[in-house]
């Protein structure tokens, strides 16, 4: 689990704040403590505990840790940043929300391997409740219930739309090719506020690079019936070798169809129909 948590930590702390790195040595030193220690959760491994209840309840107990300092477990008084910092029960905290969102990604992957329809997929995968949100709550208790599992799910949906679109088009961008994982996005069809029903519909999606992410999303590009770029009348009112070798050169070119899910011909056709009518550029 140590692996995958790694990943987890240094995919969502943002870059250069070091604090994936705070975290996972963390983890490590907490079991180092717990292997010498006489307290409750003596000989623990942290990275061995599955139960995200437990987990809470060690949450609760470095808290009270920390407030003892050199009274507590960290009376030998190594690494004293890291209880001082609180880093040791911001990294359960963290670890908490890894396993929560672990589970969860699990049991939509189960969902997504039974279906093959775009549509009855996302139908199903709302569906799905986030379980352990009480762990959640337990170590945020600022927010209610309610508004955690929310956010979290909204979060989690959100990101695992990502992990199907891309994946279904191979990680690359179905315009130019790009196959930067860094300047990729999932591009709704149908946007995410204004069709709930299609929010999880990989069909709904498109793996575009940034700049054609964009464009799509301010309806300056669509695509045709036979999935050719199209670019609408606002958009070529511009002109110059960047606008050329973006747009206009493309025009036409067939996007590269991903592997499982073809985009919806309905939900495109909407986006296309507004596309073609824009007349004038839209404001930034």
């Amino acid at each position: 689990m140590r692996d995958k948590y790694i990943a987890y930590a240094y995919g969502t702390n943002r870059a250069g704040s070091n604090k994936a790195n705070s975290y996972v040595n963390a983890l490590d030193y907490l079991r180092d403590i717990f292997a010498s220690s006489n307290c409750e959760f003596r000989g623990l491994n942290v990275w061995q505990v599955t139960d995200a209840g437990k987990l809470t309840d060690l949450y609760h107990f470095i808290l009270e840790q920390q407030r003892l300092g050199t009274d507590g477990i960290f009376r030998e008084g190594k690494r004293s940043s890291y209880w001082k910092n609180r880093f040791y029960s911001a990294a359960i905290k963290n670890y908490v929300e890894f396993l929560v969102e672990y589970r969860f990604e699990e049991k939509l992957d189960s969902v997504c391997r039974s279906h093959s329809d775009g549509r009855a997929l996302s139908n199903e995968l709302i569906k799905q409740r986030v379980e352990n949100i009480d762990a959640l709550i337990r170590c945020d208790i600022e927010k209610e219930g309610k508004d955690v599992e929310a956010t979290v799910k909204t979060r989690l949906n959100q990101n695992y739309f990502r992990k199907m679109v891309l994946g279904n088009y191979s990680h690359r961008c179905c315009v130019t090719g790009l196959p930067i994982p860094a300047i990729l996005r999932a591009s709704h069809i149908a946007s995410w506020a204004e069709d709930k029903s299609n929010r999880l519909n990989p069909s709904n999606g498109l793996c575009l690079s940034a700049t054609y992410d964009a464009a799509f999303d301010k309806h300056l590009i669509s695509f045709d019936k036979n999935y050719r770029l199209l670019l609408s009348p606002a958009i070529e009112t511009y002109a110059g070798k960047a606008y050329e070798s973006y747009f206009k050169n493309l025009a036409g070119n067939s996007m590269s169809l991903p592997k499982h899910f073809l985009p919806d011909v309905e939900l495109l056709r909407k986006h296309r129909e507004i596309t073609m009518e824009q007349k004038h550029p839209c404001d930034p």
